[in-house]
């Protein structure tokens, strides 16, 4: 009896935690696990909203880059994932002088932030997050997800998501699988950034 007690408390506590893992990525459409997910363009939805002040006092809203692929970065100086991926990155956003790369700082201090950025050439704009809200509102990621990657295509849309870090190769894939010309006649343009 003792023995069955138990394993019911078990399976109940494994309920709750799975219960609560699922619901952490609240009203979001896609199950959040790690890996790389790509949708066809009839499966993106909405265009993204995302926009806030930079770190670098500037403010950047990513509606102003429609007609571009922009790829999203979340990151943290505190995270060392985020720090192995961000060479990629940064090659990729000078290789691709036609797409927008831009960072999104999660739950940061501005100084450690800004000399991550420093240290690691991120010459692209980087939203500052300090309370988490915007990596929150991103369909499909985790609200602790760091490092993790969005691809918009040029209409806004969500192309793919890497929950995790990247790699170039990967990023070269996503980047070339995201562009489509849209039914607005929306063209790839070289990024206003």
């Amino acid at each position: 009896m003792r023995e069955r007690a138990r394993l019911t408390a078990l399976a109940l506590s494994a309920v709750l935690v799975t219960a609560s893992w699922a619901t952490s990525a609240c009203g979001r459409d896609t199950p959040a696990v790690p890996g790389v997910q790509t949708y066809a363009p009839d499966d993106r939805g909405e265009p993204l909203s995302l926009a806030g002040q930079t770190l670098d006092g500037g403010h950047l809203d990513v509606a102003q880059l429609r007609g571009t692929v922009v790829v999203v970065n979340n990151w943290a100086s505190w995270c060392a994932p985020c720090r192995d991926e961000m060479p990629a990155l940064v090659a990729a956003s000078r290789a691709h002088p036609e797409i927008a790369v831009v960072g999104v700082n999660v739950r940061d201090e501005r100084a450690a932030a800004t000399a991550f950025a420093a240290d690691l050439g991120i010459h692209f704009p980087v939203i500052a997050d300090a309370d988490g809200s915007i990596l929150r509102s991103i369909p499909g990621v985790p609200p602790a997800a760091l490092p993790s990657t969005v691809i918009l295509d040029q209409q806004g849309r969500i192309a793919a998501r890497v929950i995790g870090p990247t790699n170039p190769d990967q990023l070269e894939e996503l980047i070339a699988s995201a562009t489509v010309v849209s039914p607005r006649g929306l063209e790839p343009t070289a990024s206003p950034l």
